[in-house]
């Protein structure tokens, strides 16, 4: 029941951003992830080292208190990334699917810089190449996002930002008829570039 509420919330969130990028200014950017941590909390928690990567964003945005406000919201598609502890790799990446909301200050007025919070929910998963017998012990959930970025928007349409970003979720495996939880964290900064492809409607 759990999971059919979070993705039905995940579906009219959806709708929400596709009927407000009609009335606002879109944007698309290419960000370059630097290598990030990945936790495993149990009863331990282990520190995993997760690769370079990359991830392609989009969100709208609409002005709604002068120069100084805008609020919105967006999405990303990041590529799966591996991670590794010590000297060993894993051959299971893990992927996450953030949708979002936006707060977007723009300080000084008719001037570029911006500080933005995203906060949403994203889908969790982790690839993997078991059998299916052994595939069916384990499931995943999604959990909490949120990002800060600082950046700056140029009069011909670019922008550039630098972000560090926060994904969560759980996994859930049955070992030997127990039950087993694990909650999942990754954090990483991202340093982003991107093009307003739409111009907002006043």
């Amino acid at each position: 029941m759990k999971k059919l509420i979070l993705k039905l919330c995940f579906a009219v969130m959806a709708v929400a951003f596709m009927s407000g990028a009609a009335l606002a200014e879109f944007n698309l950017r290419l960000t370059l992830d630097t290598p990030g941590t990945f936790t495993m909390k149990g009863t331990n928690s282990i520190d995993y080292d997760v690769d370079f990567s990359a991830t392609f964003s989009g969100d709208f945005m609409k002005r709604v208190a002068g120069q100084y406000l805008k609020l919105g919201g967006g999405f990303e598609i990041p590529s799966p990334r591996k991670f590794s502890y010590k000297s060993h790799s894993s051959n299971d990446p893990i992927w996450y699917l953030p949708l979002y909301f936006s707060v977007q200050t723009n300080p000084v007025p008719n001037a570029g810089l911006f500080f933005k919070l995203n906060i949403g929910y994203n889908l969790f998963f982790l690839n993997t190449n078991w059998d299916a017998s052994y595939r069916s012990n384990f499931s995943y959930n999604g959990g909490l996002y949120y990002a800060f970025a600082a950046g700056y928007e140029f009069p011909f349409g670019l922008i550039a930002d630098v972000t560090y970003a926060v994904y969560n979720g759980t996994l859930k495996y049955t070992h030997y008829y127990t039950p087993v939880s694990f909650d999942e964290t990754y954090k990483k900064v991202g340093v982003s570039i991107g093009y307003k492809v739409g111009r907002e409607r006043r």
